[in-house]
């Protein structure tokens, strides 16, 4: 069983639109943003996130946090066969304690994983669950 550090859980909603999307999140629901912030394409396909980079901005809901991302439009037509790309709900963040344990553990299942597999417990892994949706661990 992998050794979650805590409640705490990220979902990340792919837009087409994240203008008219911020919009809904901050000035319908009253969410106040928490961060924005790019992710480079290099970063993106080292963790084997996205093919692009992307833009994110993240409110939270107590301990649950909402992130928004517009993949960089320029590319995503050419390659939307990517798992991430589409738009909904494709992409679930959950922290552990550990990297390197979360690894060998969900290795030892037959899990694959997408991207470079951090050798630090505090890294990041990425692998494809259920459904296509992205499964990414964080170690804290």
């Amino acid at each position: 069983m992998v050794n979650l550090k805590n409640e705490n859980i990220d979902i990340a909603i792919t837009c087409s639109d994240i203008v008219k999307t911020k919009y809904f999140f901050e000035k319908i629901l009253g969410l106040g943003v928490v961060t924005e912030f790019k992710v480079d394409k290099s970063a993106a396909n080292n963790l084997g996130l996205a093919p692009v980079g992307f833009t994110q901005t993240r409110f939270a809901i107590g301990d649950t946090k909402i992130k928004l991302l517009e993949f960089d439009s320029t590319e995503v037509n050419s390659i939307n066969h990517h798992s991430g790309i589409s738009q909904g709900v494709r992409w679930i963040t959950l922290y552990v304690n550990d990297i390197c344990e979360t690894y060998e553990t969900l290795k030892s299942k037959g899990y694959e994983f997408l991207g470079d597999v951090s050798t630090k417990s505090k890294g990041a892994l990425v692998l494809k669950g259920p459904e296509g949706i992205l499964i990414e661990f964080i170690g804290n």
